[in-house]
């Protein structure tokens, strides 16, 4: 007896059910959306819009005629790629470096304020407008941690560093064969900028994880035909709208590909497959990005947007890099912007982020620097001349010169060192390329390529290691306000009756800059928040009359003139310096 089967029109209904299941998911998609738009965020158009992905992946699997075989050797080779570099990331967390960021504070409290109330995922926070979403995943994870102080905060920005460095092994893996993978992966591991500002109680990471993330999906999707990942992929893209900016180029760098794809290997990759891979990867990527570009078309104008004070083509972006370079008209400082772009991975201009200055130090160390260029030719010239039939490298290429590019020609504040993290599984490739290259060259000599190799791995950790001992360094000769009277403050802390003063104001600040505000906290990220009081002005501290114990934090040059009178007021308190060079000091009155 033949099998009856039920269709519509020329199609089979096991054809039709996974094209509905997808159409349900976008049509669920687009409702949460027009939800959002019209009465706000509620739980209800949250859980709309998480199971809009889910109920379309299910059609997209349902269309799937390939998976991926995991080998359990490449899941060993991704650990330990991350458990190599973790001593660099892990060790002496709290420690070092000495030096604490004042934007660490920042993203310390926004992440504690959103942890306890979340409220909108999709909006832009109270900070400076960045994506919300980001510090509520942020805050939930430091609290299941141990709690939201600096060293919970750095080992989870350390830890999402060494599991991108397992995820850009795996990335490589989809490129190139396991060993040069693996060192692809360590090499962005040991880059004294990635594991340096991944030691920070930061969130820059994320975009390079993120990044990678889809990537993989993407990569893997198009060489196997898979849609489910391609879609996949899309989404995650679109989830780099909500963690920190740089990873929002995910998606116009795999769109940029498929059309060098459709340029370059026109016979292997028709057009109508080409136009498929895009669309699915699109509707994954406006299924999750939608809500949050909604939420930012909504800021006021005029208010501080990520965007908009970065890009070139908005007028805050070129008056803020003409303010950030101290250059006489907005031409001139798009021109330094540019100069210092294009030389970012030559160079040992500091971080104009300012978030990891370690002057004297670029971006790269000098060694990858040089050898990155070799990669650049050696894959460039291999493509033009078609002899690679490998869209890979023209991926890994084509992304490096456009974030290259990007970064000098339409985004301010070059060399940014936070930034400029997402370029690093980029780098690798090349750097990598270019050592297999030149590798090949001598493989008719013993030993050469291996020698070749080490003496690289061996050159560049030692590089990498000693930038970033060099910074530490400076924090431990010199120390910093935020950092040292913070660590000072937490060693004290368990004194019965323990009270903190600093003295500061607007004119006469304690901290490099910026006075403390009520709250006071950078103090108090380092201690219980009751132990730290109102700050105290410089011009009133002759009348200040405490209750010991007490320390009260003051710059030298405010102690000193009044160092007499204090010391007649509390005859059994200390003087003690809180950074190593006594530009800060504290008085200590015990109890």
């Amino acid at each position: 007896m033949r099998e009856t089967r039920f269709a519509w029109g020329s199609r089979r209904l096991e054809e039709l059910v996974p094209l509905g299941l997808i159409a349900v998911g976008l049509a669920l998609g687009a409702l949460s959306l027009l939800i959002y738009v019209v009465h706000g965020y509620s739980h209800g158009m949250l859980w709309l819009w998480l199971s809009a992905p889910v109920v379309a992946a299910i059609g997209f699997g349902l269309r799937a005629r390939a998976w991926p075989r995991i080998a359990a050797l490449d899941v060993g080779l991704a650990a330990l790629a991350a458990a190599v570099c973790a001593p660099l990331y892990l060790i002496e967390l709290y420690r070092w470096p000495v030096q604490v960021s004042s934007d660490e504070i920042a993203i310390m409290g926004v992440s504690n304020d959103y942890a306890r109330a979340p409220g909108d995922p999709f909006a832009y926070s109270f900070y400076l407008t960045r994506p919300a979403g980001l510090f509520v995943v942020w805050g939930k994870l430091g609290e299941w941690i141990g709690g939201i102080d600096l060293f919970h905060m750095r080992l989870l920005h350390a830890s999402l560093g060494l599991l991108t460095i397992a995820a850009c092994y795996v990335l490589f893996r989809l490129l190139l064969p396991r060993n040069w993978a693996f060192l692809g992966a360590v090499l962005v591991g040991v880059n004294h900028s990635m594991f340096m500002i991944s030691r920070l109680a930061m969130r820059e990471n994320t975009a390079v994880f993120i990044l990678v993330l889809a990537l993989i999906l993407l990569v893997w999707g198009f060489q196997h035909s898979q849609e489910l990942a391609i879609f996949l992929g899309g989404f995650v893209a679109g989830l780099g709208f909500y963690v920190y900016y740089p990873a929002r180029v995910a998606f116009p760098v795999w769109i940029l590909f498929l059309l060098g794809v459709g340029l370059l290997y026109k016979r292997r990759f028709p057009a109508r497959r080409l136009l498929l891979v895009g669309a699915i990867t699109t509707a994954g990527f406006v299924l999750a990005a939608t809500p949050i570009i909604y939420s930012e078309s909504t800021i006021p104008a005029g208010t501080h947007s990520g965007q908009g004070d970065s890009l070139f083509i908005y007028h805050d972006a070129r008056v803020e890099q003409q303010r950030w370079v101290f250059a006489q008209s907005e031409l001139d400082g798009w021109v330094k912007n540019v100069k210092f772009g294009l030389g970012t991975f030559n160079s040992t201009v500091v971080d104009h982020s300012w978030i990891y200055p370690n002057y004297g130090h670029g971006f790269l160390d000098p060694l990858m620097g040089i050898v990155l260029w070799v990669g650049v030719a050696v894959v460039g010239l291999a493509l033009i001349r078609r002899r690679r039939d490998d869209e890979g490298a023209l991926l890994m290429l084509g992304g490096f010169l456009v974030l290259w590019l990007s970064f000098a020609l339409l985004v301010n504040k070059a060399p940014n060192y936070t930034r400029l993290l997402i370029t690093l599984p980029f780098v690798a490739y090349l750097v990598v390329e270019a050592l297999r290259w030149a590798t090949n060259r001598w493989r008719s000599v013993r030993y050469a390529p291996q020698a070749i190799v080490a003496a690289f791995v061996v050159a560049v950790v030692a590089l990498n290691v000693s930038a970033a001992w060099d910074y530490v360094q400076l924090g431990r000769k010199h120390g910093e306000p935020i950092g040292s009277t913070g660590r000072y403050a937490h060693a004290h802390q368990n004194v019965p009756g323990q009270k903190f003063y600093v003295v500061s104001s607007e004119t006469q600040p304690y901290y490099e800059w910026g006075n403390l505000g009520p709250e006071n906290e950078r103090l108090a990220r380092f201690t219980r928040a009751n132990l730290v009081q109102s700050p105290i002005d410089p011009t009133t501290l002759k009348d200040f009359r405490g209750i010991p114990p007490f320390a009260l934090f003051m710059r030298r040059e405010v102690w000193q003139p009044l160092a007499v009178q204090l010391a007649e007021l509390y005859p059994r308190g200390q003087i003690r310096n809180v950074t190593p060079d006594g530009s800060r000091v504290v008085l200590l009155v015990p109890s």
